[in-house]
């Protein structure tokens, strides 16, 4: 029962508001308060986005076909648009500052990187909890415990490369066609 309630609270976290009754939200993974789901607009088509998060401090990776993000949401804020500052996360004695690209009323996004993302992913598998400050609000501490089970998923889904290894087969990669195939030959 636990896990069908972080289900549905990252689905709240990482859908619009405006999301459609067809569309699938499938959960990957779950271990201790972390999960990791796959979204698509309807059954038959391929993923839009992947995420994996802790929900209960409400720290979510998300990543689709241009961008790898790191959102964090804090029910009690009341933002106004176009928020400016960073997202500094603190994890096995490396540092992680990132610009706030967007924001909700309630959440902060940040653009990553796939290397930073891969190299915060390393030091998140050999820590016990990682610290998140929000532009100039107070550092919130967030347990790790369950997270390598998820991130692993939402790693392979979004076929990034896990620390060590080759990475997952990426959904959001259009197979290429004969006629690009051909120009690459030629060339």
């Amino acid at each position: 029962m636990h896990k069908f309630f972080i289900a549905a609270g990252l689905a709240a976290l990482l859908l619009p508001l405006n999301a459609r009754a067809d569309e699938q939200f499938t959960p990957l993974a779950a271990s201790g308060d972390w999960a990791a789901f796959v979204h698509r607009d309807s059954m038959a088509d391929a993923p839009d986005f992947c995420g994996a998060g802790d929900l209960k401090d409400g720290l979510i990776f998300r990543a689709d076909n241009t961008d790898i993000e790191i959102r964090y949401s804090d029910d009690s804020w009341s933002l106004p648009a176009n928020v400016s500052g960073n997202l500094a996360l603190a994890v096995n004695g490396n540092n992680y500052v990132l610009p706030i690209t967007a924001n909700t009323n309630t959440q902060v996004m940040a653009v990553i990187s796939q290397d930073q993302l891969e190299e915060m992913v390393a030091d998140m598998n050999k820590a016990g909890s990682m610290q998140l400050t929000p532009g100039s609000g107070n550092p919130v501490t967030i347990s790790l415990d369950g997270s390598n089970i998820a991130i692993t998923a939402f790693l392979t889904c979004a076929g990034i490369s896990q620390p060590g290894n080759t990475g997952g087969e990426n959904p959001f990669q259009s197979a290429p066609t004969n006629s690009n195939t051909q120009n690459n030959q030629n060339q």
